[in-house]
């Protein structure tokens, strides 16, 4: 038997209770305990260090016992902290401040088409908007405990490193140490769709489920995991690339560069390369053309152009194969689909749903929920921010000295 770790344990009672705090708050100590499952004894000696640090407080009312004393509640001190939540689009960067609680108290969106620039550039930027973004929230940098970004590719968190992004090209970028070093403040950088799956988690359809699939169509195909509450990163850091997952071995190409992969058949500039064999298109040149045009070829097709109506169902037809079996293998309670893409869920959402009836195992049919939810890039930055919180969460600090936070 392994020796337990006791300091990750007691990284993971505190984000326990404080996560139930920000969700539920006020809560007493009998609430928090009913919440987490922690013993009273665990539960108080946390409150005791969170009330130390100045990240909890008494709720402005307690509810009365009887004739006795008012039972105390808790709520989380907002002002104990701030961060920051960007994200990297090829279209725009998105960047949101957030106190301790998560709410958004200022953001910034800078149109940039971010395949025209370097890295570097791209983080110079992003720092600009930061900075615009605190002074907005009447903030100064001083006062940021994190940064966290999101960005569309292979993203290793652990690392920092960009492996391949539509957005930052295709060699290997350590764009989180980049961004750190410019701006003095910890950052750490994820998958989009990974901030898009915390964001639901947070905010959205995944609060009230601990194990659940999110997909996002846009250019690509991506993918967020969460099982038994936590968000799935894998070995490497880098799972859950289900638009990668293979389809057929010699099937179209793929922006990664092998063939058959899921977004080269239900991903933008799929739609656009199936359309271009039946109708005229103008030139697509980057990300954001091939987004645009996409999104013409969807509104002909619902003028009722039987071909193109084919096209998307098709597309919702192989995206409804690939999430069959991947309720095959985890068997999520849903499957939240998001992104740019869903302004097309009238055109592929029958051909998902009919598909994954068809293919999940039959004792699983019926039982994931499929849920389609449109989203901004501002709530993901919002998903990115969440990221850095957690880490606060997790470990306790001083408002007394500088903020240093292990993300």
């Amino acid at each position: 038997m392994q020796p337990v770790d006791t300091e990750l344990l007691r990284a993971i009672n505190r984000y326990r209770v404080l996560d139930a705090i920000r969700r539920f708050a006020p809560l007493s100590r009998a609430d928090i305990c009913k919440q987490t499952g922690l013993g009273r004894t665990t539960v108080t000696d946390i409150i005791t260090a969170l009330s130390e640090e100045g990240v909890v407080g008494n709720a402005p009312e307690g509810s009365a016992r009887g004739r006795g004393r008012p039972v105390e509640k808790l709520q989380i001190n907002p002002d104990a902290a701030f961060v920051i939540g960007a994200l990297v689009a090829v279209h725009q960067l998105s960047i949101v401040v957030t106190n301790l609680r998560a709410d958004p108290l200022a953001s910034v969106n800078i149109p940039i088409r971010t395949t025209r620039h370097p890295a570097e550039t791209v983080a110079y930027m992003l720092e600009d908007g930061i900075k615009a973004a605190v002074d907005q929230a009447n903030l100064n940098l001083s006062q940021i405990a994190g940064v966290g970004v999101g960005i569309p590719g292979f993203i290793d968190a652990a690392h920092g490193i960009s492996h391949w992004s539509p957005a930052l090209g295709a060699e290997p970028i350590g764009f989180a140490e980049m961004l750190q070093k410019q701006m003095g403040t910890p950052v750490v950088i994820e998958n989009d769709a990974n901030m898009a799956a915390l964001a639901e988690r947070w905010f959205g359809h995944g609060q009230d489920t601990d194990n659940f699939i999110l997909v996002t169509i846009e250019g690509g195909i991506g993918m967020g995991l969460f099982i038994h509450g936590d968000l799935f990163s894998g070995q490497h850091g880098m799972a859950a690339e289900f638009g990668h997952m293979k389809m057929d071995l010699n099937g179209p190409l793929c922006r990664c560069g092998q063939h058959g992969c899921l977004e080269a058949y239900a991903g933008y500039y799929a739609i656009v390369r199936e359309a271009r064999k039946v109708i005229d298109l103008p030139p697509t040149t980057d990300e954001v053309s091939i987004e645009r045009t996409a999104h013409e070829v969807a509104k002909r097709a619902r003028a009722g152009d039987a071909r193109l109506l084919k096209i998307f169902r098709d597309a919702g037809e192989t995206l409804g194969l690939g999430i069959a079996n991947l309720i095959n293998v985890i068997d999520p309670g849903k499957v939240i689909i998001t992104g740019g893409g869903v302004r097309t869920a009238d055109l592929i959402a029958p051909a998902v749903r009919q598909t994954v009836e068809a293919y999940s195992v039959k004792a699983l049919r019926g039982k994931c929920e499929i849920v389609f939810h449109d989203w901004s890039d501002e709530v993901l930055a919002r998903g990115a921010a969440a990221l850095v919180l957690q880490g606060l969460y997790r470990n306790p600090w001083s408002r007394s000295t500088a903020i240093a936070v292990a993300v």
